[in-house]
């Protein structure tokens, strides 16, 4: 999972996803990750429940766990918004077999930071995603304003794009939708998976 940053014990945020509650719900069981399903209309939220993922470090970071995943074309567009640490995180996935995940790194008093090794969200893939109501350039003034802090600029993005679930960024012990957590067994596989990866990574070194 490629993601720009190492810990997010301080992170919150959702996923959107374009897909139904039940669709989103089979999905998160397959994943590691416990989150509420939210529906909001026409998009569906995944909010992270626990402050880990329920597989072992250093894949227990849920935020990354959550957007490092692979997202199937039912659920697409999907659209994340998080705070990790006192930055705020966007990554877009859009629909087609070949639609890869994008980034918007945004720093309080710097704006978007660039992020060399990942794949640059710009204005036009945020609107095209969101079939908002807003252009690129209205979305483009949101992403270059410093100003703030990073929940604030991320209802400010939510806004601009005509996106739900601004509401669910604040930090809140409140449930605003069903927790759905992922099955032992699918945890199990990813486990041994990444068992059998280091294994072979070793292998190949002392060769």
């Amino acid at each position: 999972m490629s993601v720009p940053w190492q810990s997010a014990r301080d992170s919150r945020g959702l996923l959107l996803v374009r897909g139904e509650p039940s669709r989103a719900a089979g999905w998160l069981r397959r994943g590691l990750v416990a989150c509420e399903v939210v529906p909001l209309g026409q998009w569906t939220a995944l909010v992270p429940a626990e402050r880990t993922s329920r597989a072992s470090a250093p894949y227990d970071d849920p935020v990354a766990a959550l957007v490092g995943r692979p997202l199937p074309n039912r659920l697409r567009p999907a659209v994340g918004f998080f705070v990790v640490d006192d930055r705020a995180v966007v990554t877009v996935r859009s629909r087609g077999w070949r639609g890869g995940q994008r980034w918007l790194v945004w720093e309080p008093g710097k704006g978007p930071v660039r992020t060399p090794t990942l794949d640059a969200a710009r204005p036009t893939d945020l609107v095209a995603a969101a079939h908002g109501p807003s252009g690129p350039r209205t979305v483009a003034s949101v992403v270059a304003d410093g100003s703030g802090d990073a929940t604030g600029w991320l209802r400010g993005l939510l806004a601009a794009l005509g996106l739900p679930g601004a509401e669910l960024l604040a930090p809140s012990t409140a449930l605003h939708g069903q927790v759905v957590a992922p099955t032992a067994q699918a945890v199990a596989r990813f486990e041994s998976r990444m068992a059998e990866q280091a294994q072979h990574r070793a292998e190949l070194e002392e060769s």
